[in-house]
């Protein structure tokens, strides 16, 4: 079960990671590296672009999902992108968010805490459409499990799996939700 996070503690992570990324500023203008700072500061601003872009999808508990996934101690740490035009994705928020939340939950247990394993999620809004791709690097312990698991996974009608490639060290996904 995921946390439900209260105002405080959404300020409190929001004001640690604002913190961080000062501090790394700092140290790199200490250091005299201003090449690294305007790399750092354009990796802020690329991020917060994003931010603002999934939370104009209007899918809340999506949004939600993304944003506060690497607040908690996870085997998988996870970023996302959106690509493409603002979109109401209201109508998919629960479906997106039921299933998104399953196939993290399931992915943690075959992640090896011992290595570094990333999700990345593409999110590419269309006219017609959306395109969300996963894409995964690290240990997966079963690759069968998962090829299982993505076989007999419950989506609803208005999403599908498109496509899935698996493999030891990586994964790739792409799951579609089609405009009526």
């Amino acid at each position: 079960m995921e946390k439900q996070w209260r105002i405080v503690d959404v300020l409190r992570h929001s004001r640690h990671d604002w913190l961080n990324k000062i501090q790394l500023i700092k140290g790199n203008l200490a250091l005299n590296k201003i090449e690294r700072v305007y790399e750092i500061i354009n990796d802020i601003i690329r991020e917060m672009q994003h931010e603002t872009k999934l939370t104009n999808l209007k899918a809340v508990q999506f949004a939600e999902l993304l944003m506060t996934y690497n607040w908690q101690p996870r085997l998988i740490s996870l970023e996302y992108e959106v690509l493409g035009e603002e979109r109401d994705l209201s109508l998919y928020d629960e479906d997106l968010t039921q299933w998104s939340s399953s196939f993290l939950a399931f992915m943690e247990k075959q992640a090896d805490g011992r290595q570094e394993n990333h999700m990345s999620i593409s999110i590419e809004v269309m006219p017609q459409g959306t395109n969300i791709f996963f894409d995964y690097s690290g240990t997966i312990q079963d690759e069968n499990e998962v090829k299982r698991w993505l076989h007999n996974c419950q989506l609803p009608p208005s999403i599908y799996l498109d496509t899935f490639d698996v493999h030891t060290n990586e994964m790739t996904i792409l799951i579609k939700i089609v405009f009526s």
